[in-house]
């Protein structure tokens, strides 16, 4: 069953044409200069985004999750899932079974969904979830398929979008009747031997219909800084791939109930697009912080500490141990690796399950509290969530706690609530 002909009467109505009118909403004009230099213009400082502001309601997570999934050995859950708070409860994308799992609010298995094939209802490769309506979407990397799954996770309807090549495309979520994608190619592509140089390649995002997979908007922003290399493994082959530069900048893209929103974290600025592809932009002015040099020598000591502590793998290649030789390439690349004068201007966004629109500052290597600040749609600060550096968000929701994953003491993946507290 297509995907169009199982929503039904549960979203409002037909997409429509895309407009891809933009306008411009700018909180602070300011933002537009340069914001790498720190104390370049005579103008006052500006107030940081991520500090407590009167009359908020900064909040903090527990000590300890409430919820923790994954112990069960009959149930053993992959490290490549994805999670999302829904209905009173949590949906996991179980890539290694190719099944959603629903669980309840304390973390036991109400039902499994899906499994390995080419039908319906079934993945060759769940690599993606996200909540919609009162149900909830899965992503198939492989097919290029979304599959509507309803409130108790069965299988409704689904719609193939358009396939692309060599490249990795995700889901990151979906708004309305339409679904946002993110693509993006791995590696250091070409001919010759190269580098190491500094490379930053381009994201493409894309909003397409649930119903019928018509495209409404595409846009391309400048991926991830990385200082990359393309050189002989000695054996005939090439070595290719690049190591994030130090405080280096992104693209970043979350979805709320009504809204797509992109950005890159050079700078606040975040484009909004709705169902019909109108854009609008919002800036926010964020004081820009020094990168100390001892937070440097941190970043890279412990990528070093990390790379050296990776044992062989089981791969040979031209008699040489394939693992072996990618630490070496990576150690290589270490010694010059590039470090930003300046930290990024925030380092993450997500639509949480609350309707907020949440965005994370950008900590210092040395830092142990990050704090994520909630959005309305009318873009005012509503809440203020601080919580370890170290966790690997998944969902946020002010009312129901903070959805990560995380790894065991046997290294097993685990997904964890933490509740949140005043």
């Amino acid at each position: 069953m297509r995907l169009g002909d199982a929503l039904g009467d549960s979203l409002r109505g037909p997409l429509p044409k895309p407009m891809l009118a933009a306008s411009c909403l700018v909180l602070c004009a300011a933002c537009l200069d340069d914001p790498s230099d720190p104390g370049a213009t005579d103008r006052a400082a500006a107030a940081d985004l991520f500090s407590p502001w009167p009359g908020d309601e900064s909040l903090r997570i527990a000590a300890e999750p409430d919820v923790l999934v994954g112990l069960d050995e009959s149930l053993p859950l992959d490290g490549s899932l994805g999670a999302v708070f829904f209905g009173d409860g949590i949906a996991i994308a179980n890539r290694m079974s190719r099944e959603v799992l629903i669980l309840d609010s304390a973390g036991g298995l109400l039902s499994r969904h899906g499994r390995r094939g080419e039908g319906p209802g079934e993945y060759t490769n769940l690599s993606g979830i996200a909540r919609h309506a009162n149900g909830l979407i899965t992503w198939d990397s492989n097919q290029f398929r979304v599959t509507l799954l309803d409130a108790s996770g069965d299988y409704v309807g689904e719609t193939s979008l358009r396939r692309r090549g060599r490249v990795r495309t995700e889901i990151v979520g979906t708004f309305g009747n339409s679904v946002l994608l993110e693509t993006w190619q791995t590696g250091f592509r070409g001919d010759g031997y190269v580098g190491p140089i500094e490379i930053r390649q381009p994201v493409a995002y894309e909003i397409a219909g649930l119903s019928d997979g018509e495209v409404v908007v595409e846009d391309t922003l400048p991926g991830e800084e990385q200082w990359a290399a393309r050189e002989s493994d000695g054996a005939g082959g090439v070595l290719h791939g690049g190591s994030p530069v130090i405080f280096g900048r992104t693209a970043v893209s979350a979805v709320t109930e009504r809204y797509a929103y992109l950005a890159t974290t050079d700078s606040i600025a975040i484009t909004r697009y709705d169902e019909a592809g109108t854009a609008v932009q919002v800036s926010f002015e964020q004081p820009r912080e020094r990168a100390e040099a001892a937070w440097v020598r941190f970043v890279r000591d412990t990528t070093r500490a990390h790379l050296e502590s990776r044992g062989p793998g089981q791969i040979f290649i031209g008699g040489r141990n394939f693992m072996e030789v990618m630490t070496e390439f990576r150690l290589r690349r270490l010694e010059s690796l590039p470090a930003r004068p300046t930290l990024p201007a925030f380092s993450a966004i997500k639509g949480g399950a609350d309707g907020l629109l949440w965005i994370r500052e950008y900590p210092d290597p040395l830092q142990d509290q990050v704090a994520w600040v909630g959005f309305s749609e009318a873009w005012e600060r509503k809440k203020r969530i601080v919580m370890p550096p170290r966790l690997h968000v998944l969902d946020i929701s002010s009312d129901r706690g903070v959805l990560v994953k995380t790894k065991g003491a046997l290294d097993e993946t685990l997904v964890e609530v933490y509740p949140i507290e005043r």
